[in-house]
């Protein structure tokens, strides 16, 4: 997923873009026939999180030409956000049936087999994954780890912490690796790593939930609830540049997520955005039109806007 290159990576961003999953298409010539122009629209529906329009543009390319690998691959990407389990998985063999090498691809069906929950099959693509790209070994030591493998675990940990960058969530694994202490801080689904985050949240204990959702970002990039959790987190914690940057990423892997857009505004108005926060409540209200608070709400577009005159 290629982000906007005119100011940095906030870190919720950058918890995404650390995965090996995301692979931009190759820079095309100048002189493009209908193939290219079909991929080109496709990426750049892709960027935009527009599933259906970038799946509609890929098949559209590979009916001309079925060899294009690269624009398979993104389409199982494309699949795969939109949450099309079943229709991505076979997008991705298909690729690496033809070229094996294709590290993303390798990855992407990591991914799909895990939340299928396809242990065996998840480890063995996660195993080439690392091959190519050795952040891949956080998502083989998770899976080893369920799979009972501790010593397997560990030794993919340590291949993960060698690549990654320092924070505090590779801090804590790193000292459960150096110890070799299992179940680590990595131990255990998506699923549970965001309910722990939730009751983290409950406690007021931002700084715990962000790394329980970060985690949960790790082993499904596609979780739309961690996203906007995580903006809940970081906004606990005092940091609105960082929560809108989750609730703005969960909203891009869900469009219709009301809550996310009513989380949203709320963190504009407390920034001190006015015209921003009307702007997502009013999406808010576009999608929850009969909403409990949709009269309250509606005044306080009118006062918000009447703010950023």
């Amino acid at each position: 997923m290629t982000l906007p290159r005119n100011k940095p990576l906030s870190r919720t961003l950058l918890c995404l873009s650390l995965l090996p999953l995301f692979c931009p298409l190759p820079a095309m010539a100048q002189s493009r026939g209908a193939v290219e122009e079909h991929i080109e629209r496709g990426e750049t529906l892709f960027t935009q999180s527009n599933w259906d329009g970038a799946i509609k543009e890929l098949q559209a390319a590979l009916r001309l030409d079925p060899s294009r690998v690269d624009a398979r691959a993104n389409l199982g990407m494309a699949y795969y956000f939109k949450g099309d389990l079943s229709a991505a998985a076979p997008e991705f063999q298909t690729v690496l049936r033809a070229d094996p090498q294709r590290g993303d691809a390798t990855y992407g069906l990591g991914l799909v087999l895990y939340e299928k929950g396809d242990l065996d099959g998840a480890i063995a693509a996660f195993r080439t994954a690392t091959s190519f790209n050795p952040l891949a070994n956080y998502n083989l030591g998770n899976a080893l780890e369920q799979r009972g493998d501790g010593i397997g675990a560990l030794e993919a940990y340590r291949g993960y912490l060698a690549a990654a960058s320092q924070t505090p969530e590779t801090a804590s694994l790193s000292d459960a690796v150096r110890t070799g202490i299992t179940p680590t801080p990595a131990a255990g689904t998506a699923r549970d790593h965001f309910q722990r985050g939730q009751a983290l949240l409950e406690k007021k204990d931002g700084t715990g939930a962000v790394t329980e959702f970060f985690i949960a970002l790790r082993l499904k990039p596609n979780y739309a609830e961690a996203c906007n959790s995580l903006g809940l987190a970081f906004r606990l914690k005092g940091d609105l540049d960082e929560a809108i940057a989750g609730y703005k990423m969960a909203i891009r892997l869900d469009g219709r997520f009301a809550a996310a857009h009513r989380n949203l505004a709320q963190a504009f108005e407390e920034k001190g955005d006015p015209l921003m926060a009307a702007q997502a409540y009013d999406r808010y209200l576009v999608l929850m039109p009969s909403a409990s608070d949709a009269a309250e709400v509606r005044d306080k577009i009118a006062k918000l806007r009447g703010a950023g005159q």
